[in-house]
């Protein structure tokens, strides 16, 4: 299993104290353990591959530890998994709240990077989230392209204005504090498929895209609209789906494809 670090450390940017769970792979790490025991050295410029994985709706920086096998996965797989906090802000600088989207873009990746073994190299990043998380992914990933290599979606939540079209009461005050009253969403802002296609038509470089989800979920079409949508641009995206609905065992099944396609190099990186 990879070992777990909670993290508590002061945002500047959100001016409070911020939650992140790391995982770090155990099996190299104890490898390098005997090395050093042997007189060697060892683990002077080793970076390890950096998956940020990204929360949904009514989740936190726990959420995965919870509800999945990601701990065990991580540790297959070679790489820290960096899961932060950020409530039920859509990944978003909220009109009337916390700019949580500065703080994951401007903060969060250079506080892991300056403290953990992360490589910083772009092809040694990666994102991917769940529902809401998924969102979050594609926008951060395709709002810094030059960040990340590969962007994975589970069910994501893709099209940013149905948060607030046919909202309930309970969600209503969340909406005017995320978009403002009457909303407004700024497509280059906050519209993955504006983002998709600014990046294509600006000819930048592309993080490969993975997006999925079940057959019996109320986000489905979504992510054939977002498949169909890139289709359109002549961007590759590989679309999976199969049996499931919106919860924790498909996230579980399919989490492991995703890390699969992600094709991790299996081992720590010179840098």
């Amino acid at each position: 299993m990879a070992a777990y670090v909670h993290c508590n450390f002061h945002s500047c940017i959100l001016r409070m104290q911020v939650d992140v769970s790391i995982l770090l792979p155990e099996k190299e790490r104890m490898e390098d353990v005997e090395q050093g025991k042997k007189g060697e050295t060892f683990g002077k410029n080793k970076k390890y591959q950096t998956l940020y994985l990204l929360h949904g709706f009514t989740g936190d920086h726990l959420t995965y530890l919870r509800t999945s096998k990601i701990e065990r996965y991580a540790d297959e797989h070679q790489i820290m998994v960096v899961m932060p906090s950020v409530y039920n802000s859509a990944y978003t600088d909220m009109k009337y709240g916390l700019d949580y989207f500065s703080y994951l873009t401007e903060e969060l990746t250079d506080f892991v990077e300056r403290n953990f073994p992360a490589a910083t190299k772009r092809e040694n990043r990666f994102i991917a989230g769940m529902s809401m998380g998924g969102y979050g992914a594609y926008k951060w990933g395709l709002t810094c392209p030059e960040k990340f290599a590969a962007i994975g979606g589970v069910a994501g939540s893709y099209h940013a204005e149905y948060r607030y079209q046919g909202k309930v009461n309970t969600v209503s005050t969340l909406c005017e504090a995320l978009y403002g009253d009457p909303p407004a969403i700024t497509p280059e802002v906050h519209d993955v498929f504006t983002l998709l296609k600014n990046r294509k038509e600006e000819g930048r470089d592309i993080p490969r895209l993975y997006t999925c989800c079940g057959t019996e979920d109320r986000r489905h079409q979504d992510s054939v609209d977002l498949k169909e949508f890139a289709d359109q641009l002549g961007v590759p995206l590989l679309f999976e789906e199969g049996p499931g609905r919106h919860d924790d065992i498909f996230f579980d099944e399919y989490i492991q494809k995703i890390l699969d396609w992600m094709n991790f190099a299996g081992k720590s990186v010179e840098e």
